[in-house]
C-alpha cells in the first residue's frame, strides 16, 4: 500500500475512512520510506531492527534465520504475550503447499514453529496470494486450516476472537500483530481473473473511467494504470473497513485507551506512474508508505515530518511501551521525538535520509540493483544501470518528472549526496558496493 493511496495522504480516489480516522486520531508520519521495497527483505528489518546486509535476508527469497532476536522476543522478555495473524514469508519454502481445484498453485502455509520470528501464539502462513482460498497453520503440527470465506476478513475475525480471549482471560500485556496480504494483487473468486478479487459488495466501487491519475503516468500507460487501480482501490476499501472492524473491537471493549495502534505497508505500488505497475523501484510510488502511531501519550491528529524507516517501526514500539530497544538494533527510536515535551527545542532530525538497498534477485523483479538515499526533499540513486542512476528534487518536482543525475550543473549536489549516501552505508555496516564506489568517484 502507497503512501498516495489514503485519504489523509490527499488521494482523491481513496476511500479510507477508518484509516483517515486512525490518522486523526493519532500521529500520521508523513516521511516514512520503505528500506527495501520488496516483501521479504523489508520483514526481516521490521522484525529485526537490523538492515538487509546484517539480517541475513539479503534479497527477496532469503529467510530470517530462527536464531536472530526479534522485536517478539523482546517483547515476551518484557512479559508481554506475543502472536501473530496472517502473512509471515520470512520463512523458507517447505513443500507443505496447497493446490486450489483450479490448479492454481502457489501457497505455502506451512511455517515451523522454530521458523516463527519468536512469536508464541502464531495463526498464520508463508505466502497465499489467493484471497478466496488461504491455508494456515498453528501449533505444532503440518495441518491446513482454511480460512472461511475472504482471506481479509477472516483474518480480522482471527485477530479479534484472540484479542477477546485475551482481555476475558486477563493475561497481561499483549502484543499482536496482524499482516494482510491485501492490497497485493492476488487470486481467486469470480473475478479472481483480473488479480484484485474483493467480495460481492466492493466489486461495484471504482469506475476506471472516472479515476484521476497522477500527473506521472504516461498517456499511453493510462488505459492498464485504471484497470489496475481500479481494482488496487477496491481492495483498499475492504482493508480499511477491516480496521474499521479492529479499531472498534479495540475501543468498544476499552482496549483502546491502554493501546499502542500501529499501522503500515512494507511498501508502494507504482500502479502506472513512469509507466510501470509493480514496485522495487526508487520512485516515490513504491518507496514511500503509510506509517500512523495511535497511543494515549501522542497528540492526536498530529504530523510527523521526519525520515523514518522499517528499521525503526520495532525500536520506535518498544520505545513507546517504555521497554529497551533491541540489542545491536541499526534502527532509531522515534518515541520521544513523537511525543515531544512542549517546551522543548526543535533540534535535528534523528535521521536526515533513510538508505534503500537493492540487490540482485532470484526473482522475475528485473536485475538491477541499487543504493538510494531518499531524504524529505532529495531522492539520490546510484544503480549499476544507466537507467537507474536518478536525482529528483522532489520539492520542485512533487512527481519526479525530471531527473537531474545527468546534468552538468548538478555535480555538486550529485557529488554531496554521494558523500551522504556513501556515509549511510557506513553507518548500515554495509561494504559499498563496486559500482556505488565507482559512480560516487565520477
Amino acid at each position: 500500500m502507497r503512501y498516495q493511496a489514503l485519504g489523509s495522504s490527499g488521494d482523491p480516489n481513496a476511500m479510507t475512512p477508518s484509516l483517515d480516522g486512525l490518522a486523526a486520531e493519532g500521529v500520521r508520519c508523513t516521511q516514512a520510506v520503505s528500506q527495501y521495497p520488496v516483501c521479504m527483505p523489508f520483514r526481516a528489518a521490521l522484525m529485526t531492527g537490523l538492515p538487509a546486509n546484517l539480517n541475513g535476508v539479503e534479497r527477496h527469497g532469503d529467510f530470517l534465520d530462527p536464531a536472530t532476536r526479534t522485536v517478539a522476543n523482546a517483547f515476551a522478555d518484557a512479559g508481554y504475550r506475543t502472536s501473530y495473524v496472517g502473512k509471515w514469508h520470512l520463512a523458507p519454502e517447505s513443500g507443505a503447499a496447497m493446490v486450489s481445484p483450479a490448479g492454481w498453485a502457489g501457497q505455502d502455509f506451512w511455517v515451523h514453529p522454530r521458523l516463527r520470528g519468536g512469536f508464541q501464539d502464531w495463526f498464520g502462513f508463508n505466502i497465499s496470494n489467493n484471497y478466496y482460498e488461504t491455508y494456515i497453520c498453528s501449533g505444532e503440527k503440518v495441518e491446513p486450516l482454511r480460512l472461511p470465506g475472504y482471506q481479509t476478513d477472516a483474518l480480522t475475525d482471527i485477530s479479534i476472537d484472540y484479542l477477546s480471549r485475551m482481555a476475558t482471560d486477563g493475561a497481561g500485556p499483549w502484543f499482536h500483530v496482524i499482516s494482510y496480504e491485501s492490497p497485493h494483487p492476488g487470486a481467486g473468486g469470480p473475478d479472481g481473473a483480473a488479480g484484485y478479487p474483493v467480495p460481492d459488495e466492493y466489486r461495484g466501487l471504482y469506475d476506471p473511467a472516472r479515476l484521476l491519475l497522477r500527473p506521472n503516468v504516461p498517456p499511453e500507460s493510462a488505459g492498464t494504470a485504471r484497470g489496475q487501480l481500479a481494482g488496487y482501490y477496491r481492495l483498499i476499501a475492504n482493508l480499511d473497513d477491516n480496521v474499521g472492524r479492529l479499531l472498534a473491537h479495540l475501543d468498544g471493549s476499552g482496549l483502546g485507551e491502554e493501546t499502542l495502534v500501529v499501522f503500515l505497508s512494507d511498501h508502494g505500488e507504482m500502479g502506472g506512474s513512469h509507466g510501470l505497475r509493480n514496485k522495487q523501484v526508487p520512485y516515490e510510488e513504491s518507496l514511500h508508505v503509510p506509517l500512523i502511531f495511535r497511543h494515549p501519550g501522542l497528540t492526536a491528529g498530529s504530523e510527523y515530518g521526519d525520515p523514518i524507516c522499517g528499521l525503526d517501526i520495532a525500536p520506535t514500539c518498544l520505545g513507546l511501551c517504555g521497554l529497551p530497544s533491541l540489542d545491536g538494533a541499526k534502527g532509531i527510536d522515534h518515541s520521544s521525538a513523537l511525543r515531544p515535551s512542549p517546551a522543548a527545542a526543535p533540534g535535528r532530525p534523528l535521521r536526515e535520509a533513510v538508505l534503500v538497498q537493492w540487490n540482485d534477485t532470484r526473482y522475475r523483479f528485473g536485475d538491477h540493483p541499487y543504493r538510494a538515499l531518499r531524504s524529505p526533499r532529495y531522492t539520490f540513486v546510484l544503480a549499476r544501470d544507466d537507467a537507474f542512476c536518478l536525482l529528483f528534487d522532489r520539492e520542485t518536482d512533487p512527481y519526479e518528472l525530471r531527473n537531474l543525475y545527468w546534468d552538468a550543473e548538478q555535480a555538486e549536489l550529485r557529488a554531496r549526496l554521494s558523500a551522504e549516501l556513501l556515509a549511510l552505508l557506513a553507518e548500515a555496516d554495509e561494504v559499498p558496493p563496486g559500482y556505488v564506489v565507482e559512480r560516487a568517484c565520477r
